[in-house]
């Protein structure tokens, strides 16, 4: 009989124990599952633009009078008006940019007697701010941090 009394008072004395550590836990698995959701989007919006801008090199590839940096940047612009758009039928984008740049040099020769490249390089940078920004949590600061900027780029030599 003085088992079953003790066990009783036992377990009145454990009834607000879950939500204590509730309280202490949550938080915890909260911020791990809201972070691997930041970052998940960070990646597929870090990978769409890199994909973005390799399909716009690719496309600009079929240009047959291109001979200089000025032509290729005029291609360039021209097929990225088209490409880089989201939510269209030609569109690559599965969300929209803050900005793009180009950039086509002729390629670098080196000096220590190497072959150099022949051929003009090109590069695409997309970049857009995250989708999602961190949770300001105290004394941690803001979790997870991530840059203000994310941005893919792509490059080929002509």
């Amino acid at each position: 009989m003085t088992y079953r009394n003790f066990y009783r008072s036992l377990l009145q004395r454990q009834k607000g124990v879950v939500a204590i550590e509730f309280v202490f836990i949550f938080p915890v698995f909260f911020i791990m599952c809201y972070a691997i959701i930041v970052y998940g989007l960070a990646f597929l919006l870090i990978q769409n633009f890199t994909y973005s801008s390799e399909e716009v090199l690719r496309a600009a590839l079929a240009c047959e009078d291109c001979e200089t940096p000025e032509d290729w940047e005029i291609e360039i612009d021209t097929i990225a008006n088209i490409r880089l758009k989201k939510d269209d039928a030609d569109g690559l984008l599965i969300y929209s940019y803050d900005e793009w740049s180009r950039d086509c040099r002729p390629a670098p020769v080196p000096e220590d007697g190497e072959p150099a490249l022949d051929g003009i390089i090109c590069e695409v940078t997309v970049s857009a701010a995250p989708l999602l920004d961190g949770i300001s949590m105290p004394g941690f600061g803001k979790l997870p941090t991530l840059p203000d900027q994310l941005s893919g780029k792509a490059s080929l030599l002509f």
